[in-house]
């Protein structure tokens, strides 16, 4: 995984690429705490667009990130269903199928 840091004058921002799995998930939370003490009123965004995995404790870890004001954001749409949740897309899923003919059709489900 890749991890680039920008501190500017009212935003910290972190952008992510790759895997946050494993390791990268403690280095990402060790950067978060870091970042914390350099804040001093900024706004923290964190960019997920780059991202192609992620396990269930890197969900976690950006759940707390969020929760404690940070703001998420992709560019594009999140492949994985727990990032998607993060960010506030709605999940889909199979309504019915036709097998003869390999047809599904999708429902929105809502977050609310």
């Amino acid at each position: 995984m890749e991890m680039y840091q920008h501190d500017s004058a009212r935003v910290f921002r972190f952008v992510l690429r790759g895997a946050l799995e494993g390791r990268w998930v403690q280095e990402l939370e060790c950067a978060w705490i870091t970042a914390t003490s350099v804040l001093n009123g900024k706004d923290l965004d964190v960019d997920t667009s780059g991202l192609t995995k992620i396990d269930e404790t890197g969900v976690r870890l950006l759940s707390r990130m969020r929760e404690s004001g940070a703001r998420l954001t992709a560019a594009a749409l999140a492949e994985s269903p727990g990032l998607a949740r993060l960010l506030g897309i709605p999940e889909a899923r199979p309504i019915s199928r036709n097998y003869g003919m390999h047809t599904r059709h999708w429902r929105l489900l809502s977050l609310a």
